[in-house]
């Protein structure tokens, strides 16, 4: 019976909470049971598609594509491209349905469908009256389906009677489905699940919206035929139906826009002509033969592959935020080109520094070439804007992210349909959250649950089923599609939730495997503190500055790294970083390149990291089995630290061509790494021991390359980094005020919370002054030397408000809390919010008394005649907040105490138990036990750390670094996720300036401070 039968109405689980299987398991099964072909129809768009499209290439089944669209005066219909036109208006449709409705709804006029079908057939899946169909049949002629589907439900026989009918009236073909939801009886009671996630409610609470059986699954053609052998023509009328399509994603045609390019010039030519023109900037003194080699190389494989519109339309992007005052920098293997370079879109010389261009494009494997660009986070919009601007947007949309349900989420959704209350729900996400996702009776016992309760159970089970479900739509980082053709007819697109911003169906996987080009604009907060620091230190100190102009190669710089002084630094400012710098000492621009790629899963796995520094401090020799391997390791020590050193590697060592070494950078970078390194193995080993290199040796490179499938940089994206680490290092050691004002204006961003770097001020000498709507403007400004808090820092104030309070000073400084509310119109509850931030002290003796004031004001309405008037002038005499009230009160509604650090309030406690300050733990020998405490500003279990936590305690004089081995995480795991004092006991480790307490007992400070 193989082959008898197509299924053409499968929703996936891309239809969003209705379908319960992924597209790749519909594929499998269907071919499995032999079916002639399949078709997925999910609601109102092709997400799914090119998952199902390689799948079914995979497998060897025919893939037809489709859509179930919603029409807004009509039934919904599932619409078959029949060829690349017809695929175009499908595209086109469902993005008009798309667009003409906010994020997540769709819907047509039915005739936009009547008068834009060519090439498509449609099926009505369900029967309906013959009048709400007929014009629409009419429209699609010899082209129209009637469906009909058996489910083993209540009402079955009548609506194969009513469809039999409708086809007899609208003379068009029967057609069989099974409104497939799951790929095999099994996965029902996921789909229940969601089906409840979408109706907001309970299983229990379905009631008929819930399927009465597992019918609507995958079906064999038996199994069918079985089910109509009353109507064996309309199982036939399925292979009709899906013999007529022929579109495949194999026939998409992509070409990057091509506009703006001056007469006579094609893009090859134009961008040929401003790369050289580039080069003359880059290269004032003469540009030198190598780089002019490497240019012309370039040119000619971008020429050959036609990626010249795509490099042009990166300068055009980089031209106009430049053109703003717009910082921006390109990274990842984009600084492998020196077109690249040329053309300003990146900082680095890649010929230089040796860089290899085949990393970025090559001709052997013809992919899209990968640029991104980084822009100042807070103004990046701007550069979105003028992209859809120049290219419309039919042509022009920013790349999906599919949303899966992933741990906390999936046992917060799942629990919450199996009908737990909420309060059960969070405390089981939140074990889970803390716990990496694996439950054990003792830890649902220690959270009030017992895995005998079935709910609990089904709960755990279902959620781990549910994992990598999409459950919705939402914005890549920063990809955008940009075509010369109208991208509406190569990719559906529709609204996103942000106003101003349209997506792509497909996410960057997607778009790769069918050759289209995603142009990464993204956002990073270091820039917008960069950009704000130079301003700042213009203003303040006269001093014009840029990034290509700070002064290079600063040896206080390197000084101040090498004491691990990196408090919000770009990239070498976590624990990690902070442990090895004073290990790796950097005294030149590589050696940050290096650090910065050293702490990565990568080169942790494979085992890196501690021969590099050995080797660095002359404690292990350094050994090259030959020439080739010299050159191409002689920068990191013999040690493979970046992804183009394993390339160049396998092409010297193991033998392999250029294309053979890019598909083991391909396996590298793959998610499923490990599965798809094994045919690499065997032919790098045989390789290397043919070229005469000792097996041991081999093998040995071969397990490190392994480690880059845990994540490792390549050396171009490393050195992108590193301009931006050295830039933000060398403003912290000589404007330390400019630039923590700039990071604090630039949040939320870094690793550190706003205390922890004003404390790294206070510590670096920069007087820091309180929030105070008389010196305050919205941002922190610099003052007198020292810098000064912005209302910016009160906790619920608007923006609106503080810069009214600003601009409203600038006449005349406030005299009353009453002149205040007048001049600025500020409401009550925001007035309050200042109080208790203690900047309205100026205005008033206390906090308390400030309250008071406020509640003695008039009405704040804004046209009361009384607005902001004092109405009772009665003295009254308030206690004060003790210390204690005050710091707490700090933490509350600025994020930081100039009074004091709670631990110094703390510290009286501290001394009982014997603890020391973190300033004090360098006078204490390693190998002692000691005890220290702190505020805890940072937990990390990163996944290459076997089990172990790395905690960070703040205190008023520093920070103390604790490591916590797994059993002593298990017995403490309460405390280090719920406690925000800790004290910890310990054996004191000490390598070099390094120090690391190894935690043997820990435990919560009990106070009266709330912070």
């Amino acid at each position: 019976m193989a082959g008898v039968y197509a299924e053409l109405l499968c929703r996936s689980n891309f239809s969003f909470l209705r379908g319960a299987s992924h597209p790749e398991e519909l594929i499998l099964a269907a071919a499995e049971r032999g079916l002639a072909a399949v078709a997925l129809a999910d609601g109102d768009g092709l997400y799914g598609a090119v998952k199902a499209h390689l799948a079914a290439r995979a497998a060897g089944l025919k893939y037809v594509l489709a859509s179930e669209l919603t029409l807004m005066d009509g039934p919904r219909v599932v619409v078959y491209a029949q060829d690349a036109r017809g695929y175009a208006n499908l595209s086109r449709l469902i993005s008009k349905s798309r667009m003409l409705h906010p994020k997540g709804e769709a819907g047509l006029p039915w005739r936009e469908l009547a008068e834009g079908n060519e090439g498509l057939l449609a099926m009505l899946p369900y029967p309906v009256p013959t009048a709400q169909v007929a014009p629409l049949a009419e429209s699609f002629a010899n082209r129209f389906y009637v469906g009909v589907c058996r489910t083993l439900s209540s009402g079955d026989e009548a609506r194969v009677a009513q469809a039999r009918s409708l086809a007899r009236e609208l003379g068009a073909p029967l057609c069989a489905h099974n409104d497939v939801h799951t790929h095999h009886r099994a996965r029902q009671p996921l789909q229940d699940v969601l089906t409840a996630i979408r109706y907001k409610t309970t299983l229990g609470q379905l009631g008929t919206r819930r399927l009465p059986n597992a019918e609507r699954t995958l079906k064999g053609p038996e199994e069918m035929a079985r089910l109509f052998a009353d109507c064996p023509e309309a199982l036939e009328r399925t292979l009709e139906l899906a013999g007529r399509c022929h579109a495949t994603l194999d026939g998409l045609r992509y070409h990057f826009s091509e506009e703006d390019l001056p007469p006579g010039h094609s893009t090859s030519t134009w961008l040929r002509e401003l790369t050289y023109q580039g080069l003359q900037v880059r290269y004032p003194s003469g540009v030198p033969p190598e780089v002019v080699k490497q240019i012309e190389h370039e040119l000619k494989l971008i020429a050959a592959l036609d990626f010249a519109g795509y490099f042009l339309a990166i300068w055009d992007i980089v031209r106009f935020a430049r053109s703003k005052g717009i910082l921006c920098q390109g990274r990842g293997s984009a600084a492998n080109s020196a077109v690249c370079y040329a053309l300003g879109v990146t900082a680095i010389d890649p010929v230089r520094m040796g860089l290899l261009f085949e990393r970025f494009l090559s001709m052997e494997r013809k992919e899209p070439p990968d640029i991104d660009v980084d822009f100042e986070h807070e103004r990046r919009e701007e550069v979105l804007q003028y992209v859809y601007e120049k290219h419309g947007r039919h042509r022009a949309g920013m790349v999906c992210e599919v949303i899966c349900y992933r741990g906390r989420l999936a046992l917060r959704e799942v629990g919450k349909a199996l009908g737990l209350s909420l309060d059960q729900v969070d405390r089981l996400a939140k074990v889970a959250g803390s716990h990496g996702g694996e439950m054990s009776p003792e830890l649902l016992k220690e959270v009030g649950l017992s895995e005998e309760d079935r709910r609990v159970r089904q709960t755990l089970a279902l959620a781990r089923e549910i994992e990598g479900t999409p459950r919705h739509l939402s914005i890549h980082v920063g990809g955008f599609v940009i075509t010369r053709e109208p991208l509406v007819e190569m990719i559906p697109v529709e609204n996103a939730a942000m106003k101003g911003r349209t997506v792509v169906q497909w996410e960057k996987d997607d778009l790769e495997a069918v050759g289209v080009l995603k142009v990464d604009l993204l956002g990073l907060g270091m820039l917008t503190a960069l950009a704000r620091c130079l301003e700042l230190i213009r203003v303040h100190y006269g001093r014009e500055l840029t990034l290509a102009t700070i002064p290079a190669e600063d040896p206080k710089v390197y000084e101040m790294l090498s004491n691990a002084d990196s408090i919000g630094v770009f990239q070498i400012e976590s624990r990690a970083q902070m442990n090895m710098l004073p290990r790796l000492k950097p005294r030149c621009f590589y050696d940050l390149v290096v650090e910065i790629a050293l702490i990565r899963p990568g080169p942790i796995v494979g085992d890196m990291v501690h021969p590099y520094l050995r080797r660095r401090e002359g404690l292990e020799p350094v050994v090259y089995p030959s020439e080739d391997v010299r050159r191409i390791l002689q920068k990191t020590l013999g040690v493979p630290l970046f992804q183009e050193q394993a390339m160049k590697l396998a092409m010297a060592v193991g033998g392999f061509s250029a294309a053979e070494a890019d598909g083991l950078r391909r396996a590298l970078s793959h998610k499923r790494a490990e599965e798809r390194l094994g045919p690499f193995h065997q032919r790098f080993i045989d390789g290397g021991v043919a070229r005469g290199y000792a097996p041991e040796y081999v093998d040995t490179l071969f397990k490190q390359f392994r480690g880059f499938a845990h994540y490792g940089f390549p050396e171009s994206h490393s050195a992108s980094f590193a301009l931006l680490a050295y830039a933000s290092s060398w403003l912290k050691c000589h404007y330390p005020a400019a630039f923590t004002a700039a990071l604090l204006n630039s949040q939320p961003m870094g690793f550190y919370a706003p205390h922890t770097l004003v404390a790294d001020a206070q510590r670096h000498g920069v007087p820091v002054l309180e929030v105070d709507v008389n010196h305050s403007d919205w941002d922190c400004t610099l003052e007198e030397g020292g810098l000064r808090l912005g209302l910016r820092m009160v906790r619920g104030l608007q923006e609106a408000a503080g810069r009214r309070i600003g601009a409203a000073r600038r006449g005349q400084r406030f005299t009353s809390i009453g002149e205040l509310a007048r001049r600025t119109r500020t409401p009550r509850h925001e007035l309050a919010r200042l109080a208790l931030a203690g900047a309205l002290g100026s205005l008033s003796g206390s906090r308390r008394d400030s309250l008071w004031e406020i509640q003695a004001l008039g009405p704040l309405e804004e046209t009361d005649l009384f607005f902001g008037m004092a109405m009772d002038g009665t003295p009254v005499e308030l206690p004060r907040m003790n210390v204690v009230e005050r710091v707490s009160t700090d933490f509350e509604t600025v994020g930081v105490s100039l009074e004091k650090h709670p631990l110094e309030l703390l510290r009286p406690a501290l001394r009982k138990r014997g603890a020391v300050t973190a300033a004090g733990l360098e006078r204490v020998r390693a190998g002692s036990r000691v005890a220290v405490g702190g505020m805890l500003i940072c937990r990390q279990m990163p996944p290459t750390a076997k089990g172990f936590c790395f905690l960070s305690l703040e205190d008023e004089t520093g920070i103390a670094n604790l490591v916590v081995p797994p059993d002593a995480y298990a017995r403490f795991r309460k405390d280090i996720h719920g406690a925000l004092f800790l004290v910890g006991q310990g054996t004191l480790e000490k390598t070099g300036k390094v120090m690391n307490v190894k935690v043997q007992q820990l435990e919560p400070i009990v106070s009266s401070v709330r912070v």
